[in-house]
């Protein structure tokens, strides 16, 4: 949130929200925020920590315990899920808590509840104080 642009950037889409009606934005918000905080978070937890960062240790991932750790892994994996975003270092910042806490717990369904978190607060704020770049 702090690293977004405070400029107009994604005043398109709040004056497009407001142009299509309250019942069709809402219905746009709601699928929006479903797949910012369902969908995103299992795809990208499982393409990057489930699967990137245990194949950077090992050819045959499925024998990588979720919390054997890697100096190499942590860093590649956070870095190319960060240039996959907009704003990349604090995606890749992101992507490194989001690692950490797999290491901690040992399973990457708590790097998936930890990115969902993160991205439902993000779109919060977005909602709140209409920082429409932020989605």
């Amino acid at each position: 949130i702090a690293t977004a642009d405070d400029t107009n950037h994604g005043s398109a889409l709040g004056q497009w929200l407001g142009d299509i009606g309250p019942l069709a934005a809402t219905i746009w918000l709601v699928l929006r925020g479903l797949g910012t905080v369902v969908l995103v978070p299992v795809a990208e937890e499982l393409a990057f920590r489930g699967y990137l960062y245990r194949r950077l240790i090992a050819r045959d991932f499925h024998t990588v315990s979720a919390s054997a750790a890697s100096v190499t892994a942590v860093l590649a994996s956070s870095i190319v899920f960060g240039l996959l975003h907009d704003r990349w270092l604090a995606a890749a910042l992101a992507g490194f808590v989001f690692c950490a806490v797999m290491l901690r717990s040992g399973s990457v369904k708590d790097a998936i509840v930890s990115h969902a978190a993160a991205n439902a607060l993000i779109f919060g704020w977005a909602l709140a104080w209409q920082k429409w770049s932020l989605l």
